[in-house]
This record gives C-alpha cells, sequence and structure tokens, in this order.
C-alpha cells in the first residue's frame, strides 16, 4: 500500500512539475483573496474616516449653497406638480416622522424608544439623536465607497464620488426614506428642496471620494 507522502511525491515527478504548477496557481490566488479582503477592510477604515469631510461639506452646503439656490430658483413651491400626479404619501406602511420631524430624527427617535422604552423628551435630546443618526449613517456610507472603490488610482474620483452622491440622493433619499414612512413622499417637496438635497449629496460624495483617494496615498 504506498503511503501519502510517496503518492504525493509521485504525482509532482511524473507530470513534469503541472502539480507544481497549480498549486503554486491555487495558493497565489489564496494569497490574491487574502489580500482583497485586507484591503477592502483597509478601503472601508479610510472611506469611514474620510466620509467626516464629506459630512462637513454637506453641512456647509446647507449653509452657504442652499439659501441662494431657493433664492434664485423659480420652483419652490409643490404647486408646479401636475394636479393628477401625487405622490405626498409613498411609504409602503405607516408614517414613522411628526410634522417639521426630519428622517434622521424620526429614526433616531424610533431607536431612542425602542431601547428606552419612551421618546425623548428635551429638544437637545432629539437634535443629538437626529445628528448621531446623520453621522452614523454617512460614516457607513463613507466606509462603503472606500471598500469598493477606495483605491481607483486617481486623485480626485470625480466619477465615483459623483455617483456615490448621487445615488445615495435617489435611492435612499428620494425612494427609500419615503418608502419606509421616514419622510414625505417626492411631491410633498418643491423641485427646489429636491435640487437642494441632490446638491448637498454631491458635496458629501465628491468630498468623500476625494478624501478618500487622498488617504489612501498617504496611507
Amino acid at each position: 500500500m504506498i503511503s501519502i507522502n510517496r503518492l504525493w511525491q509521485n504525482v509532482f515527478s511524473k507530470s513534469g512539475g503541472l502539480a507544481k504548477w497549480l498549486f503554486r496557481i491555487i495558493l497565489k490566488i489564496f494569497k490574491e483573496i487574502v489580500m482583497t479582503q485586507k484591503n477592502r477592510w483597509k478601503g472601508f477604515v479610510i472611506g469611514v474616516a474620510a466620509s467626516a469631510a464629506g459630512l462637513v461639506a454637506m453641512k456647509q452646503y446647507w449653509q452657504f449653497v442652499a439659501p441662494k439656490v431657493n433664492e434664485q430658483a423659480p420652483l419652490t413651491g409643490t404647486d408646479v406638480y401636475p394636479e393628477d400626479v401625487n405622490l405626498d404619501d409613498i411609504a409602503l406602511s405607516e408614517k414613522h416622522y411628526k410634522e417639521d420631524e426630519s428622517s434622521t430624527a424620526a429614526l433616531g427617535r424610533m431607536v431612542y424608544k425602542k431601547m428606552a422604552g419612551r421618546e425623548p423628551r428635551s429638544k437637545e435630546a432629539k437634535e443629538m439623536l437626529s445628528y448621531l443618526t446623520h453621522w452614523v449613517y454617512g460614516l457607513l456610507q463613507g466606509g462603503l465607497y472606500g471598500a469598493f472603490r477606495g483605491n481607483s488610482g486617481k486623485l480626485i474620483d470625480f466619477k465615483g464620488g459623483a455617483v456615490h452622491g448621487a445615488g445615495l440622493w435617489l435611492l435612499g433619499d428620494e425612494v427609500a426614506v419615503p418608502m419606509l414612512g421616514l419622510q414625505k413622499g417626492p411631491t410633498a417637496t418643491s423641485p427646489a428642496g429636491h435640487i437642494n438635497r441632490l446638491g448637498a449629496h454631491l458635496a458629501y460624495g465628491l468630498t468623500t471620494a476625494a478624501t478618500t483617494q487622498l488617504l489612501n496615498k498617504l496611507l
């Protein structure tokens, strides 16, 4: 009966090195998979850090650019939409937001109630919960950008940043969030409001992308 070691040696010797070659290929593929996973985790961490700059840029947009857009844009009301188009409420379930409550404030309030058994009482607590929800979501989205496109090889990933920001605006802010009942539907917001939401998300996406690429080159 041939031992395993003897059989292994015979395979390598009689195949003219083919088995060795196959073994090296498999080992190389395994190493690449491991390195890819490591790079993804590195990209995720860098993306999280870089998205802090993106969130600051988003805040600056709302503070300085959005008011000017509202002044210049003629479409600041909701009466411009066709009468037969009513998408004020597209929630798939019950409405979770309160009047004059943002989606992040609504989600923060819901999480707090789930954990504490009651809703937050003070205005400061509600604002803090909204702020934390906004930042946690933004940091996680930046991490996803860093994991999958953090090392694009470009100093300024304009395309990736624009797609990232516009995607978050369209799929998240315009579709998923109102469908989850966390804010009003599209026709409940003026065209100028939609423009500002897109602009704020583009500011976030482009800044996050640029900062991620820069940190990748430095680290």
